[in-house]
C-alpha cells in the first residue's frame, strides 16, 4: 500500500509535535566537546583494535565507535551533561517523509533535546588509493545534509572521516569545496568554506551550507530551514 500525501503529513506532524523548526542551534563549545569525545573514542579503538582501524570496513569502525562513545559518556562527567546516549543506524525519515527507513551512521542523543532530534554524524572512509575519495565523502555524505535527507530539523551536523592515507581537510576538503563553488551550477551550496575549529584537535573544521528545500508540514509549511553548519572531524 502506497503512502498518500495525507499519510506523510501525519508522520511529520507527529514527529515535530510542539516543535518550532529549525531547532535552536547548539553552542559551538558544546559541539567542540562532542568532537573531542569522538576523537578520544577513535584514539582508543585505534590503540585497542589496530587491524580494524587500518583495514576494516566503515560499518565495523562505526560499531566500535558507538560502543566506545557510550562508555566514554558514562565515564566523563562533562560529556554526560551534554550526551544522553549514542546509537547506530536508527531509522529516520527525510524532510518531507517521502524517504522512510533512512539510517544515519551515528546518532547522538543530547540531554538538551528530545531523543527524536539527535545530532547526526555521517561517517566516511577516506582512502584515495582505494577510490574512497573526498568526492564520495561529499556526494554520499555531506549532500545528505544539504538536501534534507538528514538533520533537517537541526542547524548543525557532523561528518567523521576515517583517513588512511595522510590527507587532511586543508589539503583535500577545502580545495574540493572551493572548486564546487565554481561549477555551473555550484555544488553543495557552500556558504563558507571549512575553517579550522576545535584547535586542540589535529584536524577539525567547520563549513556552512545553504538548504533550499521547504518544510511541508503544518503551520511551518513553505518555510526554509536556513543554512546548516557542518563540523568535519578527520581522524587518522
Amino acid at each position: 500500500m502506497s503512502r498518500t500525501p495525507s499519510m506523510l503529513q501525519d508522520h511529520l506532524s507527529e514527529l515535530i509535535r510542539g516543535q518550532e523548526l529549525p531547532l535552536p542551534a547548539l553552542d559551538h563549545l558544546h559541539v567542540e566537546v562532542i568532537l573531542e569525545l569522538l576523537q578520544n573514542a577513535y584514539t582508543g579503538i585505534k590503540a585497542d583494535y589496530h587491524a580494524a582501524v587500518s583495514s576494516g570496513e566503515e560499518k565495523h569502525l562505526n560499531s566500535l565507535m558507538v560502543d566506545r562513545l557510550n562508555h566514554l559518556v558514562g565515564e566523563n562527567s562533562l560529556a554526560s551533561l551534554l550526551v544522553r546516549s549514542v546509537s547506530r543506524g536508527t531509522e529516520t525519515k527525510n524532510y518531507d517523509a517521502t524517504r522512510f527507513e533512512m539510517r544515519p551512521d551515528i546518532q547522538i542523543s543530547l540531554t538538551s533535546r528530545q531523543h527524536l532530534f539527535p545530532l547526526i554524524v555521517e561517517c566516511k572512509l577516506i582512502h584515495i588509493a582505494k577510490g574512497k575519495t573526498v568526492d564520495l565523502y561529499c556526494r554520499d555524505g555531506l549532500a545528505r545534509f544539504t538536501t534534507g535527507d538528514y538533520a533537517w530539523t537541526n542547524q548543525e551536523a557532523l561528518m567523521l572521516a576515517y583517513v588512511r592515507d595522510g590527507v587532511s581537510t586543508t589539503s583535500h576538503l577545502s580545495p574540493f569545496l572551493e572548486a564546487a563553488t565554481r561549477r555551473s551550477p555550484p555544488e553543495y551550496a557552500v556558504v563558507s568554506l571549512p575553517q579550522k575549529c576545535a584547535v586542540s584537535l589535529p584536524d577539525a573544521a567547520r563549513s556552512e551550507h545553504g538548504r533550499y528545500f521547504k518544510y511541508v508540514h503544518g503551520g511551518q509549511g513553505g518555510k526554509l530551514p536556513g543554512d546548516i553548519a557542518v563540523w568535519h572531524l578527520w581522524v587518522s
